[in-house]
């Protein structure tokens, strides 16, 4: 049977949370009055429990002493339910989060709430609101970390609306938080620096080739000297700062596929043969930090990386309970999915990922993956992972992966290939990875460029999924990739042309002709040096860039830089490298 919460733009509800309740409660109390009143044109009160019960309730959080701790149980601090019991319900948490997020679950099922973007909500107009009277949902989250790592997922209230514990995004007490890290990534050179210390102690850094080195270098982390230093740094830093949850000691980046990093001495080496891997000596040193640490700061964890050089699973060390593992995947392809590049081609880049994933899954209680969305090269090209995206993420929760970025578009002023789209859509499927690709980028196209428009925008997009499977996509492609070619750049142009006619909404008109900024730059990357008129063509399409607030286009590099570099080379065969461009811009 129903009960009516709105009956006619009517209702003898009330929303109540405890006298004692936190600022989520309270705004998550705010945030179903107000989105309930925007779909229904009917104000719900908001009362605190210290007020006698005078009506049928919406009972936030712990208000009015509700008893259903049991059914919420063994599990995770950000699970929540939804319930009816006599007429009343109750939406609470194991968490100020959680609760928040029971708002929102409730807001989803009952007046189809949904959060595109930070400048893009729906919601159905109803006149009626009603609910079964023996509702019950409850929600707990296979990802105990979900991060869209693009500046679109950012603003605190679309993360927290589509569920995201981000540790990037703006997320503050109102939001109950999120996970909090300390140091989030690469962080060898911050807890010893060999800038501080290579001089007087050469002996703390990699041994390579039989020559300690200062450049480009890791910790020798068999040094009891160096382990010494650790502990003390890092226990500092869980002292000052408690409200962080993660602490990272992780190995640096100086692109470990072309030049040595990890130590070579006789006791880094005699560990990591051990191992058959060079995670055997970082594992081993993190888990002896985690054992110092265990009885003073139990829940407390220390998060590495397995990435390029200790990617590959140990042979005997097993992570501490409390060691998160970062297995990043920057070797792979993206044209298509892990699984089946792998089933392809077992020995390539994809099979020996895949087989790092299931070893990686036999060993780690907290597992986490870094995966990659954008091209970081030439953020406005295409890059049509989202199919591959998506088969990804299913397989990571199938290995009992527990935490998963997907890196993007992350510079503020930046904008990469469609970033609203790919953060929404990642977002949904770290949430629930049985919901519908297709479905969530037609009804994401729907809502923000338009129903007229939208049929164009996904032909769009699927043309470019479609194109990329038998071929190749790279993080750091250019536009001499075999994906582009001039066919292509055309089709693409006319069917946004199409979209952007199809619409007489201003709004709609300028995220078009956002778009279509990748196919200009695709098209003018792609013209000859001497081509008549070039320079002035790139002039203009400078000043587009600028008139949509965009002011990155290549990764680490100023917008004027990267006309500079347009203006001058075709193609990335006389263009410096990535790897030049960043140092240079260093």
């Amino acid at each position: 049977m129903k009960i009516n919460i709105i009956n006619n733009n009517h209702t003898t509800y009330h929303i109540v949370h405890s006298v004692l309740s936190t600022e989520a409660e309270r705004y998550a109390c705010m945030e179903l009055q107000k989105y309930i009143y925007l779909s229904t044109n009917t104000l719900i009160p908001v009362f605190s429990d210290k007020c006698q019960v005078r009506s049928k309730e919406i009972i936030i959080g712990n208000a009015r002493s509700n008893s259903f701790k049991d059914e919420l149980k063994n599990k995770s601090s950000e699970a929540f339910l939804v319930k009816v019991v006599d007429e009343n319900i109750y939406i609470t948490g194991n968490s100020s989060r959680a609760i928040l997020y029971g708002v929102y679950n409730f807001l989803e099922q009952f007046i189809n709430f949904r959060c595109y973007a930070k400048d893009c909500e729906k919601y159905e107009c109803l006149n009626n609101l009603s609910i079964d009277d023996n509702y019950t949902y409850i929600k707990d989250f296979s990802f105990e970390y979900r991060e869209a790592y693009f500046t679109d997922a950012f603003n605190g209230d679309f993360a927290a609306k589509n569920m995201l514990n981000s540790n990037l995004a703006d997320l503050s007490n109102k939001h109950g938080n999120k996970v909090k890290w300390f140091n989030f990534h690469h962080s060898f050179s911050d807890l010893i620096n060999p800038k501080d210390y290579f001089d007087t102690h050469p002996e703390y850094f990699s041994l390579i080739d039989g020559k300690r080195v200062k450049e480009h270098t890791e910790l020798c982390l068999s040094n009891p000297d160096v382990f010494k230093l650790c502990l003390e740094k890092l226990r500092s830093w869980i002292i000052n700062n408690p409200e962080c949850d993660i602490f990272s000691v992780a190995q640096d980046e100086w692109m470990g596929h072309f030049i040595k990093m990890a130590c070579e001495c006789e006791n880094c080496m005699k560990i990591d043969e051990e191992n058959n891997s060079q995670s055997g000596s970082i594992i081993t040193f993190v888990n002896k930090l985690c054992n110092a640490l265990q009885e003073e700061f139990p829940n407390k964890l220390i998060h590495t990386f397995a990435y390029q050089y200790s990617r590959r699973t140990p042979k005997k060390v097993i992570p501490h309970k409390n060691v998160i593992v970062r297995l990043c995947n920057i070797e792979c392809s993206w044209a298509k999915s892990i699984e089946e590049s792998a089933k392809l081609n077992p020995q390539g880049r994809d099979g020996m990922f895949l087989d790092d994933l299931i070893n990686w899954s036999k060993i780690s209680k907290h597992l986490y993956i870094w995966d990659y969305a954008v091209n970081f090269r030439n953020y406005l090209l295409p890059f049509p992972n989202i199919r591959t995206m998506a088969k990804n993420i299913e397989l990571y929760k199938r290995y009992n992966v527990k935490g998963v970025l997907m890196q993007g578009n992350f510079s503020y002023g930046g904008k990469g290939y469609l970033d609203e789209l790919k953060s929404y859509v990642i977002a949904r499927l770290l949430l629930d990875t049985d919901e519908s690709r297709d479905y969530l980028i037609k009804d994401f196209c729907d809502n923000y460029y338009g129903i007229h428009s939208s049929k164009y925008i996904v032909d769009y997009i699927n043309m470019w999924e479609d194109e990329i499977y038998d071929k190749t996509l790279w993080l750091y492609d250019d536009a001499d990739s075999d994906l582009f070619t001039d066919e292509l750049i055309e089709k693409g142009t006319k069917l946004l042309q199409l979209a952007l006619v199809n619409t007489d909404n201003d709004i709609y008109k300028e995220r078009i002709e956002k778009l279509l900024l990748g196919m200009e730059y695709a098209y003018l990357v792609r013209l000859p040096i001497d081509f008549e008129n070039r320079n002035n063509l790139i002039d203009a399409f400078y000043e587009k860039v600028k008139n949509h607030h965009i002011t990155e286009i290549m990764e680490r590099t100023s917008l004027e830089f990267s006309i500079n570099v347009m203006k001058n080379s075709r193609y990335a065969k006389d263009r410096p490298n990535w790897y030049s461009l960043y140092y240079i811009m260093k």
